[in-house]
């Protein structure tokens, strides 16, 4: 597993006093494919189609009891096991919170699987000083850690946060018209409050509706800072 650590900067981010929230949906459904990202974007977009036009928006892939708190996935060309406690969460700046909120009871069909969104509640973005973003798009250009790992710290540097200690993960694949996308996971630690809030305000990199650049709290970094790496070896 890739480090990067550097001395804590002085220099901080400006306050950033309105954020994007989430809106957080119950789901009712036994399973679901894995490799979903285009799937429940265009369904969701369809449904949504203003989400196109909001920069700050996304839509978080769903996730069963085997992510692992973030940091492992099932396999990519396997299939999510859903639970009463699966959630599906939509970031959206607050002005938009009751549009979106017709996606109660509407169902998704995923290849054969159904999952219908049940009610939604909004969530403020919480600015713990570790967030994770469970996808960031790879490109051509950055499959090698050290690298994915520089690139994401200039993205935070546009943002005016210097960033100190992050980890990545092992690479998901994911299925597209156009072929196949590609992201790590992405965790960042010692974050001031302000610049948690900010990063996850802004995300980083492209594809919010496809899940990617979409920063959540994350409680330590123990969980995934251990002598193994993400993929039990």
């Amino acid at each position: 597993m890739s480090t990067f650590w550097q001395d804590t900067p002085v220099a901080k981010a400006p306050i950033l006093w309105q954020a994007a929230v989430d809106l957080v949906f119950k789901t009712k459904g036994r399973q679901l494919p894995a490799d979903h990202a285009w799937t429940l974007s265009q369904a969701v977009t369809r449904m949504l189609p203003w989400l196109k036009d909001e920069p700050t928006a996304g839509i978080h892939l769903i996730h069963g009891a085997q992510s692992s708190n973030g940091w492992q996935q099932p396999d990519d060309t396997g299939v999510i096991e859903l639970s009463r406690r699966t959630r599906f969460v939509l970031r959206l700046p607050k002005e938009r919170v009751d549009e979106a909120r017709v996606l109660s009871n509407q169902t998704i069909e995923f290849d054969g699987h159904s999952v219908t969104l049940l009610e939604g509640r909004s969530r403020a973005l919480t600015p713990f000083g570790t967030v994770l973003a469970r996808h960031i798009r790879v490109t051509d250009t950055n499959t090698d850690e050290s690298v994915f790992l520089e690139e994401a710290a200039r993205g935070l540097n546009r943002l005016d946060i210097s960033p100190t200690k992050m980890l990545c993960g092992r690479i998901h694949r994911f299925t597209l018209p156009t072929g196949s996308m590609l992201t790590r996971s992405l965790l960042i630690a010692d974050l001031s409050l302000t610049d948690s809030a900010l990063v996850q305000h802004h995300g980083l990199g492209p594809d919010r509706l496809l899940g990617c650049g979409l920063f959540l709290p994350h409680k330590s970094i123990d969980a995934v800072h251990s002598p193994l790496d993400d993929e039990g070896n």
